[in-house]
């Protein structure tokens, strides 16, 4: 893999630094030349997780969904001013159309639906301002026919009903009820069972592997609730589960595969979807909803899964009763490829014709001394393999690097036995597999950003020589082998990332003396000048950015909370960030491009400050 250059005699502030991996998350002003994490600007994939189908009929608000036969129906409603909607439509998506079917004979809201042998039964729910009601009515879609079956033994609205094995249970609802109570089709009869750990209303309910999951709600004591309990009906028994990121109630919850997926709800309409994996028993971050709602209903076709109705988010008009959305989660995934021969941290990376291009970085050898790196791999996505390439003549860490006429430049970083900050330069031609060295930036710096602009690079903010973070921008011609200064950034930053959406320069996140930064400023070439915009949902440094479609998107880095598997995208269109699929593996100092639409990120550092050699794919 090359020479590499042997550090020793750390300073008690860079063994802590490299001890916690990325720096020293919880006080990012506090770093210095000798310690510094890598990010790099990355580039992501397609966003077509979400998309929108055929709006209901008639706005909907605190209803139920049951699936018969393919079709997806939405069963009685909330009016909006009190009252109780008795209507019943069905979707076919095979025609992304709806229709209307028989409505049920008692008009009501916050009521369960499940569906057992091709009925639909719809249980308890509300009308008026306090009545609640214990009725149990089922559909037959063969004679579009509704019959009254035996009412619950508790009337109560805001519950929520699950299937298993065959038997419908009735779980909480009410005033926070414990409640849970057990309806078999064959005898028409309820029967007691084991009450929640938690009384709670306004809950969701997913069944996995024969398991019913109680997901969320809210209890008088506790307020709104993210925990999660398991119920077994071979034993009647509740466990605690792992409990959401994000407490909400009035959400929807849909099974795909065996995983349980949590869309919504909360005061305000949140947008936000988790996924839990009960073999591990943990969640992870989705691509959110395109709006935000709550009171919402979701159910799954084929794999699919719908957000239908609800209300969204005060100050939108709240005006989303009808609309519904589909998510498909195999459009929503990471997958691990080949590693890196080389595991390390505060390295870059870049695509070149179709091949990813590890560049330098910090790793260890045999007696895990650490080296900073002038290692070149490079990733073919086609056969999952890597190959080691001819060394940078320079081995470094903080390293930036773009990409111009199939050229990679590898610019500034922390290299040497004294741990210079560098202004180096160096070229690499992949097609001779030969580096050749550049003029040298103005400015000496680590930690900054490379961004790639009309066939000019772009080197933006990082530390200077004393640890200052700088706002610094200067503008490589590699035509001319020649630097000019640009307009600095608004605010100055290191560990920094920048995407570049139709010749504009979007410098996102990072670290200064004041703390970590969500801020987004945008740079325009043609007139030199920067634009401030909307900020990131999670402030964080040494992440990864990068562009596909016209979107921006920020994958891991670090805050003050630590490492973060945080995976957000920025439309620059629309001024709009929305949340996605988590990376399986928190991570910081990363690396990260496109390769034929699809984002791979390799090495970093994870929480325990170990160095990664892994590669995820989105």
């Amino acid at each position: 893999m090359g020479e590499r250059t042997r550090i020793v005699g750390f300073s008690g502030l860079v063994a802590a630094l490299l001890a916690a991996g990325c720096s020293d998350l919880t006080s990012p002003g506090s770093r210095r030349p000798t310690g510094p994490p890598v990010h790099q600007f990355a580039s992501s994939a397609t966003d077509n997780s979400w998309t929108y189908r055929a709006s209901m009929s008639t706005p909907r608000y605190d209803f139920a969904t049951g699936v018969l036969n393919g079709m997806l129906y939405a069963v009685g409603s909330s009016d909006g001013s009190g009252g109780a909607v008795a209507s019943v439509e069905v979707y076919d998506p095979s025609s992304d159309t709806w229709r209307p079917t028989a409505p049920m004979p008692t008009a009501r809201y916050g009521l369960g639906v499940g569906v057992v042998n091709g009925i639909l039964y719809a249980v308890g729910g509300g009308y008026g301002s306090s009545r609640s009601l214990a009725t149990v009515e089922a559909y037959d879609p063969a004679t579009d026919t509704w019959t009254p079956k035996t009412p619950m033994p508790t009337a109560r609205d805001m519950l929520a009903v699950g299937v298993v094995n065959g038997i419908l249970y009735a779980v909480g609802g009410g005033s926070s009820l414990t409640t849970v109570e057990a309806y078999d089709p064959a005898t028409d009869t309820w029967t007691t069972k084991a009450s929640l750990l938690t009384g709670r209303r306004g809950l969701a309910v997913g069944v996995a592997n024969d398991v019913l999951y109680a997901v969320g709600g809210f209890n008088g004591q506790e307020g709104l609730l993210a925990t999660v309990e398991a119920y077994d009906p071979a034993s009647d028994t509740w466990t605690t589960k792992a409990p959401m990121s994000t407490a909400r109630w009035l959400l929807g919850v849909g099974a795909v595969n065996g995983i349980l997926y949590a869309v919504g709800g909360g005061n305000a309409g949140l947008a936000t979807v988790e996924a839990y994996d009960s073999a591990a028993d943990t969640w992870r971050t989705k691509t959110s909803m395109s709006t935000g709602r709550y009171e919402l209903a979701a159910g799954v076709l084929d794999g699919t899964l719908y957000a239908l109705g609800g209300f969204g988010a005060p100050g939108t008009g709240r005006g989303v009763g009808a609309t519904v959305e589909a998510y498909n989660p195999a459009a929503d995934n990471w997958t691990t490829r080949a590693p890196m021969p080389t595991a390390r941290g505060r390295l870059a990376a870049v695509a070149v014709n179709g091949v990813l291009y590890a560049v330098g970085g910090s790793g260890a050898d045999d007696q895990d001394v650490v080296e900073y790196l002038p290692t070149v791999e490079a990733y073919d996505p086609m056969a999952d393999t890597w190959t080691a390439r001819a060394s940078m003549p320079t081995a470094r860490i903080e390293v930036a690097a773009g990409v111009v006429d199939g050229i990679l430049y590898a610019v500034g970083g922390s290299g040497g036995a004294s741990y210079d900050v560098l202004a180096a330069v160096e070229a690499y031609d992949p097609a001779t597999d030969t580096w050749t060295t550049k003029a040298s930036m103005p400015t000496a710096r680590y930690g900054l950003a490379v961004g790639v602009a009309n066939g000019v690079l772009y080197a933006l903010g990082g530390f200077d020589a004393q640890g200052g973070a700088l706002a610094t921008l200067e503008a490589y011609d590699p035509a001319s082998d020649t630097w000019t200064t640009k307009t600095p950034m608004p605010t100055a930053r290191w560990g920094l990332a920048v995407g570049v959406v139709n010749g504009i320069l979007y410098a996102v996140g990072g670290g200064n003396p004041t703390g970590f930064v969500a801020t987004v400023e945008a740079y325009d070439p043609a007139t030199d000048t920067w634009t401030t915009k909307v900020s990131m949902p999670t402030a964080r440094s040494d992440l990864a950015v990068g562009v596909v479609n016209g979107k921006l998107y920020a994958v891991g880095g670090g805050n003050a909370g630590g490492v973060v598997a945080t995976f957000e995208a920025y439309d620059p269109a629309t001024d709009a960030w929305r949340t996605k699929a988590s990376l399986p593996s928190a991570r910081c100092a990363v690396a990260a491009d496109v390769v034929d639409g699809m984002l791979y990120v390799a090495g970093g550092y994870d929480p325990a400050g170990g160095r990664l050699a892994t590669v995820e794919a989105y």
